[in-house]
């Protein structure tokens, strides 16, 4: 549990500082104007975060569907996507995290195998990052302007949500938490 815990902060903070970077590079580069056109919603599901290479990028493309990109703007960001995807397919084999090992603390190697699953994480959150700034980069002055109220927005509705699960079980949720 706190592996987990000091995981979730290093990925915080890591993503904190990405983010502050991306949009310190972003403020230096000039973007072309683009016309609004409203476009239908990116076809996707419940597990959109799985589809496009984890959670900061998920979030990114849930709020970019909220700030009608043109269809060149689409493009350049399926592009985007593919050209990661296949980077990212080309390294997959070559980092993998031995998680039988990880499970057992008193193995020789769980050393070794933890610091290999904690550089895992970082890059991967690090690609997270560069990709979440590339398409960062595709939006218009106006887009990026919107941005942070379109995700204030989907903010306030997720704690709704979660407020809402957990009045509806409430007692159950309340119970696990304090067993732990």
């Amino acid at each position: 549990m706190k592996l987990n815990r000091t995981l979730g902060w290093l990925l915080v903070a890591t993503a904190t500082v990405g983010a502050g970077a991306a949009v310190a590079a972003v403020s230096t580069t000039a973007t072309p104007a683009a016309t609004t056109a409203a476009t239908a919603p990116a076809p996707g599901g419940k597990h959109w975060h799985h589809r496009h290479g984890g959670m900061l990028v998920g979030v990114m493309l849930r709020a970019t569907r909220q700030l009608n990109l043109t269809s060149e703007q689409e493009t350049t960001i399926m592009g985007i996507l593919s050209t990661a995807r296949a980077q990212h397919q080309a390294t997959a084999g070559s980092a993998s995290v031995d998680m039988m090992t990880l499970a057992n603390p008193g193995d020789p190697n769980y050393a070794t195998a933890l610091a290999n699953a904690k550089s895992a994480a970082a890059t991967r959150l690090q690609s997270q990052v560069e990709l979440q700034s590339q398409i960062y980069n595709v939006l218009t002055a106006d887009q990026k302007a919107k941005l942070p109220q379109v995700l204030a927005d989907m903010k306030t509705k997720a704690e709704a949500r979660r407020a809402a699960w957990q009045q509806q079980h409430g007692a159950a949720a309340t119970g696990a938490a304090g067993s732990n």
